[in-house]
């Protein structure tokens, strides 16, 4: 594994500290080092041209709902990206609105209630106006939503999305756990131009690809009166169509992580609690997609598919430098601490992922090729 010293030069240090926002507050990248590439006589251009049009573009993007000058770079890169080569799928991976999810105190909020399944909200209710959509997250991504090739967006839960504690336990009188699912309720029932939810667990087919997006929270422990053993049930059925399909779980917890988040595998019941959704799969799972830690990375999971963390979107932590990997025997493909996203990109013969920063640079590519895993490649434009 190689280690990248932070991208701050001596000479730099004034400007980073009167404009930090401009160059994104430096960043820290680790990679596995890649096998040797055998020669090639082809241009960088020929190289780009020989790989084919993608079937399907997704743009990965969580932890992205806050108002910060981070937030702001990132979206301007987003709408870039979009620019030079359309998404034709937004994906947020959870926390979305921080730092404590929609108003539950809201007039009629209370009122929000899931169906008898679980997932999909009673037929007819309408939430009440909530500014913090608009301004957390639908208003910075409004390019998205504009011009020839508007991009339709679908949510995931995060933590904070749901959170019912300190300065986030107000709502509803009765108590965390009717405050936790009605916010979870509020989320699921919102619509707009950049948001779509349509449980709070739910399959998401598109062309070659199915999404079968989780409530993530759930592998930390229930709340709310949603429980693991509803999840499990979930996937069990969710996951029957992979094999026909490529399939990518999506949740805000990442199954495998190096970042700060490895604290909450500290007394074992997130690792069994993550092996009881995995037992669940019914076909085999290409990758899990993920935020909650505010960094890029791609790991090996034990298990054998690959997990991607695209969780730096509007809240860095600058001083990670990815010591620690959880589980232990995960393997660490590639970290980093810049401000940035991720595409996935599903081709004919397999599928792909690119790390990309706010100044357009691709940071770390893979490709995978029919079964195989998503290997560490050379980018492509």
């Amino acid at each position: 594994m190689s280690r990248a010293a932070p991208l701050l030069p001596a000479a730099a240090i004034g400007l980073l500290l009167a404009d930090c926002c401009s160059r994104g507050g430096g960043a820290y990248t680790v990679r596995e080092a890649p096998p040797p590439a055998p020669p090639s006589t082809l241009s960088e251009d020929e190289v780009a041209r020989s790989v084919p049009r993608p079937l399907l573009r997704v743009l990965l993007l969580g932890d992205f709902g806050d108002r910060t000058c981070q937030q702001r770079a990132v979206a301007g890169a987003v709408a870039a990206a979009h620019r030079r080569a359309p998404f034709d799928l937004g994906l947020h991976l959870g926390d979305n609105l921080y730092e404590c999810g929609p108003d539950a105190a809201l007039p009629g909020a209370a009122a929000c209630a899931f169906a008898r399944d679980g997932g999909a909200v009673i037929p007819g209710y309408r939430p009440p106006a909530d500014d913090r959509f608009r301004q957390l997250l639908e208003e910075p991504l409004a390019p998205l939503a504009e011009g020839p090739h508007p991009v339709p967006f679908y949510a995931a839960l995060g933590n904070h999305d749901v959170a019912t504690s300190g300065s986030c336990a107000s709502g509803p009188a009765a108590g965390a756990a009717a405050l936790g699912r009605t916010k979870a309720c509020l989320e699921v029932a919102h619509q707009g131009p950049l948001w779509r939810m349509p449980g709070r667990h739910y399959v998401l087919d598109r062309g070659p690809a199915r999404f079968v997006v989780l409530d993530g929270n759930l592998l930390a422990r229930d709340y709310g009166g949603f429980t693991l053993d509803d999840e499990v049930a979930f996937v069990r059925e969710a996951t029957r169509g992979c094999g026909e399909r490529r399939c990518f779980v999506v949740a805000h917890q990442p199954a495998a992580t190096a970042g700060s988040h490895v604290s909450d595998w500290k007394d074992g019941t997130y690792r069994e609690r993550l092996r009881r959704v995995q037992e669940a799969f019914q076909g085999p799972i290409a990758a899990w997609l993920s935020g909650h830690d505010h960094d890029l990375q791609q790991l090996r999971a034990p298990a054998g598919y690959d997990v991607f963390v695209s969780g730096n979107g509007s809240r860095q932590r600058a001083r990670e430098r990815f010591h620690r990997t959880m589980p232990p025997d995960a393997r660490l493909l590639f970290a980093s601490t810049a401000w940035g996203f991720a595409t996935l990109e599903i081709f004919d013969d397999g599928w792909g992922v690119r790390f990309e920063d706010t100044s357009g640079v691709s940071l770390h590519c893979c490709r995978a090729r029919g079964a195989g895993r998503c290997e560490p490649a050379g980018c492509w434009r």
